[in-house]
């Protein structure tokens, strides 16, 4: 129980989770800070994306060439047995 001599330093007690208490600035940084996270993920997912389709062409591409390669070689083959 606190008499009150006591007194509780308010700076003491923990903060609440959300931003009621910050002063007007600081609670623009936080809602700046939330979206510029918000954008950064939808960049990265977008990225992902991009990288996914990336990685398929590519595989594709490998396919491709080694299909070609393969007929130059029966090609060649066919040339010079003939």
């Amino acid at each position: 129980m606190t008499t009150p001599s006591e007194h509780v330093d308010p700076s003491a007690q923990p903060a609440p989770a959300g931003t009621n208490l910050l002063p007007e600035q600081a609670r623009a940084t936080v809602a700046e800070i939330k979206a510029d996270n918000a954008a950064m993920e939808k960049a990265d997912h977008v990225a992902e994306a991009q990288a996914e389709a990336t990685e398929e062409q590519a595989q594709q591409l490998a396919e491709v060439t080694e299909e070609v390669l393969e007929e130059l070689k029966e090609n060649k083959e066919a040339a010079n047995s003939g």
